[in-house]
């Protein structure tokens, strides 16, 4: 069914308006009355970095000469300040006629800021949305404005427009705290210099890795963990800088009552230091009990060879390791054995033979904690090493 271009401003402006920050401007507003005469209705946003305006112009009115006239003011009053030091304003006109009366769509040429005209053909429901300048609605909010009209769906009523603008100031007043923004801002910087390249690459490989099998499940539950972690990471960076007009759409974070909001974001944190000890604690703990189990007994005695290289033990406190090289050619057995962490795992140079006669070492476990064993030949061709969990028996 045809429909007319105040049908179409209703439709389109009761879901922009909460969902894009924007306000209606009377048609006497007198900021606007260069280009009111070209307009059937004015919709604007003027704060952030990307204030715009939204213009729905009509049969027998210029939505050029209205994108002209609006992207002059623009530049003339949306002006970078001490607060916002980088302004972008934009211009959007929609025009609305039938298709033999329409405009061409597209980017407006000579306006003062980036402006465009989109045009919908009031008879066929067909939406053109050439040109994005900054701060521009999402096109797919036109096409289904002009979609439900064509369908026959009656158009909002202007009490329904007039809840719709209450929306938004009523989200204006649902801002985070500034000390809990500060608080969720802190987290993040830590959560991301400690956790998020770990958890970009546990997300890169998670995929892969369950194909595989078996996985023991230490190894499964780590690299979910650092994804879960990572996608913590990207959805507060995305609330605290309103991404999309995130924080006024996210359930919970964007409610008008305090009480709800701060449970949101407590939750949030609470789900995330959760998350941290899970791969913290948890996951050591699985990974210790599983490292035994594949043939190492208690842990009190473990020995290793060079086919161990590069691998991984575990040594119960108060154990002993040996590190057995005589796999390696006896030309190459002037080998050097150290400890990267001698507070947790100690080499015992009373039980060590000699280098050059038998490249075999003995470490004490001394207290729980992580360390590496690093050996090398005397010329360098020959090195091994291998990471050493030490904790409880």
């Amino acid at each position: 069914m045809p429909f007319s271009v105040e049908d179409l401003a209703l439709t389109a402006l009761v879901r922009i308006l909460p969902r894009s920050r924007y306000r209606l401007a009377a048609q006497t507003d007198a900021r606007f009355q260069s280009f009111a005469a070209n307009s059937t209705r004015i919709a604007y946003r003027q704060q952030g970095a990307t204030p715009a305006f939204l213009i729905f112009s009509g049969p027998g009115q210029s939505p050029h000469a209205a994108a002209m006239a609006a992207a002059a003011w623009a530049e003339a009053s949306w002006r970078p300040n001490a607060i916002q030091r980088r302004v972008r304003p934009g211009v959007v006109v929609v025009h609305v006629a039938p298709g033999n009366q329409l405009t061409p769509a597209g980017p407006v040429a000579g306006a003062a800021v980036p402006a465009a005209v989109w045009t919908v053909d009031s008879a066929a429901g067909r939406v053109t949305t050439e040109g994005r300048p900054p701060g521009s609605p999402p096109p797919s909010e036109l096409r289904h404005a002009a979609s439900a009209l064509m369908r026959g769906v009656p158009a909002p009523s202007l009490g329904e427009l007039d809840l719709a603008e209450k929306g938004v100031m009523q989200m204006r007043t649902a801002g985070t705290p500034r000390w809990l923004s500060g608080i969720a801002g802190l987290f993040l910087f830590y959560f991301a210099l400690r956790y998020g390249l770990t958890g970009l690459f546990s997300l890169i490989a998670l995929p892969s890795l369950l194909g595989q099998a078996p996985t023991p499940l230490y190894v499964v539950a780590g690299f979910t963990a650092n994804a879960l972690i990572l996608v913590g990471i990207v959805f507060g960076a995305a609330l605290l800088f309103n991404f999309r007009n995130l924080a006024h759409r996210a359930p919970g974070f964007a409610s008008t009552v305090p009480a709800r909001r701060n449970l949101a974001w407590g939750s949030y944190i609470a789900a995330m230091v959760g998350l941290a000890i899970v791969l913290q604690g948890v996951v050591p703990a699985l990974e210790r009990q599983t490292i035994p189990s594949a043939g190492q007994g208690d842990g009190t005695h473990v020995t290793v060879t060079v086919q161990d290289d590069g691998g991984e033990v575990f040594v119960a406190t108060g154990g002993q390791l040996v590190v057995d090289l005589t796999g390696w050619p006896s030309s190459e057995w002037g080998v050097t054995f150290k400890s990267s962490n001698p507070s947790v795992l100690e080499l015992m140079p009373d039980k060590t033979e000699s280098p050059a006669t038998r490249p075999v070492a003995t470490f004490r476990a001394v207290s729980a904690g992580f360390a590496r064993v690093d050996a090398g030949s005397g010329d360098g061709k020959y090195t091994f090493q291998v990471r050493v969990d030490i904790g409880s028996p």
